[in-house]
């Protein structure tokens, strides 16, 4: 048997195959007893779930040798290792690598925190969802954002001697500080500084209680320093404004950070006067024994959003935890590197009067050596601090497949217009990817238009909205449920909190198309380009053409199956997936100036993400040079 038959076994193989013994060794990490308690606890009949999907049963058995270092291994008094046990995995066989997400929201917009531990259980519940560092005990990330809890943080003021918050005048930052105490004192530094500098007043500083015995020991050896600061802002009144400026203070400690040593070692979780985050690297179960606040009775919010992070495109690091500061994601974005690339080069002509002339100091506005998910966020919090609504900028930034949609072509032409409006601004940011979302009024979730990833709502006769990645990480009595059903490709469902309201998918959509007149936008400022007559008979002899066509490397190939079907259908010709012919700087044969350059996907491997957008430049002048030098 051979070890590809389940590639989505091993979180991180380290394996032997001999394929005349038939024998496979194999380091299978994230496997435990206690693991297999866990499931055992989700799947009890003493609760009513709802029907998880698949056929444990009907997974093949695989029995391999395993290394129990990390488990229960019995060593001899020697200090050698004994007792290795064959291990029955027709268990985790059927698990599969995807981050579990999911959010819960009460429609009355009152704190609870019921709400926090249902979260927290959820989140338990999607353990199978992650991967596991070689330790068997570092998450690849796990976290939950919530509503900020003054009532918790106005009890730690009053034990300080400080007097409650002014709720509406206060931002919350969640910072990772370097691990050193010194480098911290140089980073609160800057951090107070920079605050003075924009004419807020740090009110206090707040170490969060943790409990470091359930992290992992690899999660242990990099856990940054875990603070909080209370800011007040007194020169705004409305609360967009308040996280504009808060927004802009973050960037700027950035900034003056960057020179700095320890530069890549402070993180701002969140920095807002609607929402905290609280997340590391750490097992989904033990997130909540972890920040001893999530425990507290004191710790109310009316929404919480949860999710349980698989590392795909990016390794783990406590930063990359997610949700990031306003979207959970499961899924990767598959064309991170032109994204990216957009971004980067509109920076010096995005403006807005909502910046009063600042734009210059909220850039850059991505980041190559973050996640694709940590950059999507900084796109989407970006046009969020502009002005739009939260489901305005999903929209524009993962767009569903509008074009011929007997739905919106006939019922909702301004949804039509909305996209064709801000289509030739923003590249969709393509998955396959779901989307959790909240500034703190809004929570939501949406689809790209592929749809390759699975979302699940309900809501409840006592008005709770649930929507998570898959069903059953939560006991529920059927008989409560009101309403249920799933995100297709490009949906959205939106859960406005204020006015205690749900919306699902056309409903949202209309919300945002209506909000201004796009179709008439698009009429005045569209210019269609004439058609040009082509030539009636061709301009060369045959021979004259095949000439030209082979001095400039012009195959066969690319003939008929490119420039005759292009001229005869009038769009580009689709291809499977695949080529195995050699790079054209390597090749023998002479190629078109556009073979020696090519779009890169992205790929599902544990990395970071800057190593997987290494300049093409430089990579065509090295393939170039070796070219050269065999010539």
């Amino acid at each position: 048997m051979a070890l590809q038959s389940a590639p989505k076994l091993l979180y991180w193989p380290h394996s032997v195959i001999s394929a005349k013994d038939r024998l496979i060794v194999a380091d299978f990490v994230g496997f435990s007893k206690r693991h297999s308690r866990r499931r055992r606890i989700a799947s009890s009949s003493s609760r009513k779930f709802f029907p998880v999907a698949g056929n444990v049963a009907a997974s093949p058995v695989i029995k391999a040798v395993l290394d129990h270092d990390r488990v229960n291994t019995k060593e001899s008094s020697s200090g050698g290792r004994v007792d290795q046990q064959v291990v029955n995995l027709e268990d985790i066989i059927a698990e599969r690598g995807a981050c579990g997400v999911g959010f819960i929201a009460k429609l009355d917009n009152k704190g609870s925190h019921q709400i926090v531990k249902d979260a927290l259980t959820a989140l338990g519940c999607m353990e199978h969802r992650g991967g596991c560092g070689s330790d068997n005990d570092s998450g690849d990330g796990s976290g939950i954002m919530t509503s900020i809890p003054w009532d918790l943080f106005d009890h730690w003021a009053k034990d300080q001697g400080l007097g409650p918050f002014d709720k509406t005048h206060t931002g919350v930052g969640m910072i990772f500080f370097p691990r050193d105490d010194c480098l911290v004192e140089e980073a609160k530094r800057v951090v107070v500084n920079t605050f003075a500098q924009e004419g807020l007043e740090v009110i206090g500083w707040r170490s969060v209680p943790t409990n470091v015995s359930v992290v992992g020991r690899n999660a242990k050896e990099t856990m940054p320093s875990i603070q909080q600061v209370f800011v007040r802002v007194v020169k705004e009144e409305n609360i967009d404004d308040i996280e504009r400026e808060l927004y802009i203070c973050r960037k700027l400690i950035e900034r003056a950070a960057s020179s700095e040593s320890w530069a890549s070692e402070l993180y701002f979780c969140s920095l807002s006067n609607q929402t905290v985050v609280y997340k590391g690297m750490l097992r989904s179960e033990v997130l909540g024994m972890f920040y001893i606040d999530l425990l507290s009775e004191l710790y109310t919010s009316p929404f919480a959003i949860y999710h349980r992070r698989y590392s795909t495109n990016t390794s783990p690091r406590w930063p990359l935890a997610q949700p990031m500061r306003l979207l959970g994601h499961n899924g990767e974005i598959n064309t991170i590197q032109g994204n990216l690339n957009w971004m980067r080069s509109r920076e010096t002509s995005l403006k807005s009067p909502v910046w009063r002339g600042r734009e210059s100091e909220i850039r850059p506005f991505g980041n190559p050596k973050a996640s694709d998910s940590a950059n999507l966020d900084s796109a989407a919090e970006l046009l969020i601090r502009s002005g739009r609504t939260p489901s305005e900028a999903l929209m524009i930034l993962v767009p569903e497949a509008y074009k011929n949609h007997p739905t919106l072509m006939i019922k909702y032409p301004e949804v039509v217009d909305f996209y064709d409006y801000y289509k030739g601004q923003m590249e969709a940011w393509d998955g396959p990817a779901l989307l959790l979302f909240s500034d703190g009024k809004t929570v939501g979730a949406c689809l790209d238009r592929n749809g390759l990833r699975p979302a699940r709502y309900w809501r409840t006769v006592d008005n709770v909205v649930y929507v998570a990645s898959e069903v059953g990480v939560l006991p529920m009595d059927e008989s409560r449920i009101m309403m249920k059903g799933r995100l297709g490709p490009g949906m959205m469902i939106s859960v406005d909190l204020p006015n205690g309201q749900v919306y699902e998918n056309t409903e949202v959509k209309r919300q945002v198309a209506s909000s201004n007149p796009y179709g008439r936008w698009v009429k005045e400022n569209l210019r269609p380009l004439k058609p040009v007559n082509f030539l009636s008979a061709a301009a060369l002899e045959n021979e004259a053409i095949l000439r030209y066509q082979q001095a400039f490397g012009y195959s066969s190939e690319d003939v008929q199956m490119v420039i005759e079907s292009m001229a005869g259908q009038g769009k580009e010709p689709t291809f499977c997936m695949g080529d195995d012919i050699p790079l054209a700087v390597m090749s023998q044969k002479p190629h078109m100036l556009y073979d020696y350059f090519k779009q890169r996907f992205a790929q599902v491997r544990s990395m970071d993400i800057s190593d997987n957008l290494q300049g093409s430049f430089i990579h065509l002048l090295i393939l170039v040079l070796i070219k050269l030098l065999i010539s």
